[in-house]
């Protein structure tokens, strides 16, 4: 084990993870007038980057629709999702598009048949970190998953696995 990771593993105690997780819930009442910032939003996908996935091949790739700084974009995702989500996902200030991709990167390897336990491991690592940084991320499967492929022009190398919402809790 390289041992710089060893100092830094032993400043965490032992239910420092496991109070995070306990933290961490998907609420639905988010405050709609506290922006993220674009440091914050690198921080999750940051942590998003960090998330191991097979053979190294990343499959995740997300769309995201900020409130602030895409008003249509964020109107036409939140257009998509199921009226139950639509009442309270209004208020997040951020809406994520979760994708997988089908096949590896390279294509001598095929098919990925782990690219959505992998974007499922990734999206926790980004609702982990949300919760680290006092924000809620709240993933959702209440959609229209065609109506998004249409509206965002996914291609059909990819699969519709999630959308997540993310702001400041209430």
């Amino acid at each position: 084990m390289n041992y710089l990771c060893t100092i830094k593993l032993k400043m965490m105690s032992k239910q420092d993870l496991l109070s995070l997780m306990k933290a961490r819930h998907s609420g639905r009442s988010y405050d709609p007038t506290r922006a993220i910032s674009q440091e914050d939003m690198d921080i999750l996908m940051e942590a998003v980057r960090l998330t191991p996935s097979c053979f190294g091949d990343e499959p995740w790739r997300y769309v995201i629709c900020n409130k602030q700084n895409n008003q249509s974009a964020w109107e036409k995702l939140l257009n998509c999702l199921d009226e139950s989500n639509q009442k309270w996902a209004k208020d997040a200030q951020i809406l994520i598009i979760s994708l997988s991709a089908k096949n590896f990167r390279k294509s001598d390897k095929g098919e990925n048949f782990w690219a959505n336990h992998d974007t499922g491991a990734a999206n926790y690592a980004l609702m982990l970190q949300a919760a680290a940084m006092n924000l809620m991320a709240h993933q959702m499967g209440g959609f229209d998953r065609d109506k998004i492929v249409e509206k965002f022009n996914i291609s059909d190398d990819f699969n519709v696995m999630s959308v997540i919402a993310v702001g400041y809790e209430e």
